[in-house]
């Protein structure tokens, strides 16, 4: 049999195939599976090995071994042994692997002459094991505090037997402030790694998939000069990989990091410079030198570790569970990597569709209130009268995206002196209505991969960028350059940063870090909207419409359809229905004299909005409060809407003076 069969069929039973293979009923995507298996496996493509075609090595045969060699191959190999002796196959050709290893640096070491200064060589083997057998005193036989069994956390792995229970008691606190301890220290190893990887722009260069498997990739792990200390550190690298391999937007908006309060970033915008040559000095163009303020706003969580027992039994449950992690995290990584991987998840929401608001003095206030995202960004530009929306191009449905989303490139491209460099980007959560659109116009085939018609090629679901985490019913559509629409921070991953202490019985766990985001290059900024329409889209860069939904201003009013309304009207609002908790409303008038009463929902807001010309508007959100929710007879502190509102900003013209 050859390598490649022999890895193949491997594979296929690893995945479950093996049926569909005989059948011959393997799909497209079954077969990607399997090469991506196989890749992962072997470190090598199942192309290269089928187009080597070497002979499959011979099974060995059946190997006993008397407990004299179980010793000392369990000495080599610094692993239990009783597990070689349940694997003594792969135990043989573990140790056939390490002496092969040996051998070459031994052939090395005497091919070079000796140097005056001795040095310590150190010998790191290419796959380092992260997944290593426990000893009788430490977990993966690493011999250091932070892996010992004494140590009730790390017990728990073994045993699955609740250790933070036995210190919950005010009877332990001994014990309890030992485990705290191992908690911060740990929590500030990780703030350290942290430090080290960026300050050496390393951050970039871990890779799960390559740390998961041992490998080192492009990082040097040979100054840690004992096993254990490379040990930890390459597990702290593998959390840290983790958590960056999540989904992200930050493949959509480019992440700057420096950014500790506010910053300015230079612009420059420059009309046409050439002309047909006449003598003389003459001199033609201009260049307008601008700036964009970059600003970020403190984040931060903190969370009250009241129920510790409930925590271990999480996890607990998570070591027994189908398709847990082969690495089986230990109880404090695995605190890190739980919290680390909800943060993230948060703050991708946020990094979309956040809205930096005042705190509100409740328990919980909405995360995407925290800090801007790219469509707040993109918000703030058209604001600042540096972009000019197609205020005829609004919202759309399933029926009507595709054209609406045809007239608003088409717009662009008449306005544009080059369209090249520029994308769409759209609502993630619309794509099934474009495609089944595009379709049906145009006769696609499935994945779009077929002969392309180049006047379609711009509009092709498949090259358009689909951005996640919008809501339903933001209708937003925007064209730019990649990258033109920023994320902002200050230290890279210092959300990943706990810092953890104890109150009397609890664990507190903290962290705290700063976001921001902004266009980089939108356009030239004008001091109003008149002269902004006057400029009819010359030099700007960021193209969007204007999704808006009519509203007339009655005692009940219903925010479900939109988050951006043009209002008509002056009665006073005694009642909001179906509005998100987390979400900013902004009211923009449709004319002269449209009115916000400070009255009824809207009695918080500083004084009554009057609209002095159509576009003036008031942004506002709900305001929250406290209350109590009991669960399974635990009481806890909940926040919720109160059925008002707090207003954010407004934007109100100057008034035509008067005349006497």
């Amino acid at each position: 049999m050859k390598k490649w069969q022999k890895r193949f069929m491997q594979v296929v039973n690893f995945l479950g195939f093996a049926s569909k293979v005989k059948e011959g009923t393997l799909t497209a995507d079954e077969q990607k599976q399997i090469f991506a298996e196989y890749e992962k496996q072997f470190n090598t493509t199942f192309e290269a090995d089928k187009t080597a075609n070497e002979d499959a090595e011979e099974e060995a045969k059946d190997v006993i071994l008397s407990a004299e060699e179980l010793k000392q191959i369990a000495d080599i190999l610094e692993v239990d042994e009783k597990e070689i002796s349940q694997k003594p196959k792969e135990a043989v050709k573990q140790v056939a692997e390490k002496v092969a290893e040996t051998k070459k640096v031994v052939e090395k070491l005497s091919n070079e002459p000796d140097k005056p200064t001795p040095e310590k060589v150190v010998v790191t083997a290419p796959n380092f094991s992260i997944a290593r057998a426990h000893s009788a005193t430490h977990l993966f036989g690493v011999e250091n505090e932070l892996f010992s069994l004494a140590n009730g956390e790390n017990r728990v792995m073994v045993d699955k037997k609740p250790f933070l229970s036995e210190i919950s008691s005010s009877k332990n606190q001994k014990e309890r402030k030992a485990f705290l301890t191992r908690l911060e220290n740990y929590s500030e190893k990780v703030a350290e790694r942290i430090d080290y990887l960026d300050k050496n722009s390393l951050l970039g260069a871990l890779d799960f998939q390559k740390q998961a498997a041992g490998l080192s990739g492009t990082i040097d792990y040979s100054q840690l000069f004992d096993i254990a200390g490379e040990y930890i550190v390459r597990r702290t690298d593998l959390i840290l990989a983790y958590l960056r391999s999540l989904p992200s937007v930050r493949n959509i908006f480019p992440m700057v990091s420096g950014v500790q309060n506010k910053m300015i970033a230079p612009t420059a915008n420059f009309a046409e410079l050439s002309q047909g040559y006449r003598k003389g000095r003459i001199f033609k163009g201009s260049v307008h030198f601008g700036a964009e303020l970059y600003k970020v706003d403190d984040v931060m969580f903190k969370y009250d570790f009241e129920d510790l027992i409930e925590l271990e039994r999480q996890y607990i449950g998570y070591l027994n569970r189908e398709g847990s992690s082969v690495f089986k995290w230990t109880l404090i990584e695995w605190i890190m990597v739980h919290f680390g991987e909800k943060l993230q998840n948060e703050q991708n929401v946020r990094n979309v569709r956040g809205v930096a608001v005042p705190e509100q003095n409740v328990n919980s206030n909405p995360a995407v209130f925290a800090a801007d995202g790219a469509l707040r960004a993109i918000q703030r530009a058209v604001k600042e009268f540096k972009v000019k929306p197609f205020e005829n191009i609004g919202i759309y449905d399933a029926d009507t995206m595709l054209d609406v989303v045809e007239q608003f490139y088409d717009k662009v491209n008449e306005v544009s002196p080059d369209m090249s460099q520029f994308k769409l980007y759209l609502n993630a959560r619309h794509k099934r209505w474009y495609i089944r659109a595009f379709r049906q116009k145009y006769g696609q085939d499935a994945d779009f991969t077929g002969a392309r018609n180049p006047e379609l090629i711009d509009m092709d679901p498949s090259v358009i960028i689909w951005v996640p985490n919008m809501l339903l019913n933001d209708f937003t559509i925007w064209a730019s350059i990649p990258g033109n629409v920023e994320l902002l921070e200050d230290r890279p991953n210092e959300m990943l940063m706990f810092y953890f202490t104890q109150e009397f019985e609890n664990v507190l766990a903290f962290s705290r870090w700063k976001e921001g985001s902004h266009v980089r290059q939108p356009g030239i900024q004008f001091k109003n909207k008149a002269e902004l329409d006057k400029n009819n889209f010359q030099e700007q860069w960021l193209f969007v419409n204007k999704p808006t939904t009519a509203l007339t201003l009655a005692a009940t009013i219903d925010l479900s359809a939109n988050s951006h309304f043009i209002i008509s009207g002056t009665t006073a609002v005694t009642e909001v229905s179906d509005f998100a908790t987390d979400v900013v409303y902004k009211l923009e008038a449709a004319a002269a004299g449209v009115k916000v009463v400070k009255s009824g929902v809207f009695a918080k807001i500083s004084d009554d909005f009057i609209a002095v010309a159509p576009g003036d508007y008031i942004e506002v959100y709900p305001e929250l409060e406290d209350y109590t929710l009991t669960i399974d007879g635990f009481s806890v502190l909940r926040s919720r809407p109160t059925g008002n509102f707090l207003e954010l900003e407004r934007q109100v013209s100057v008034a035509p003076p008067t005349e006497e």
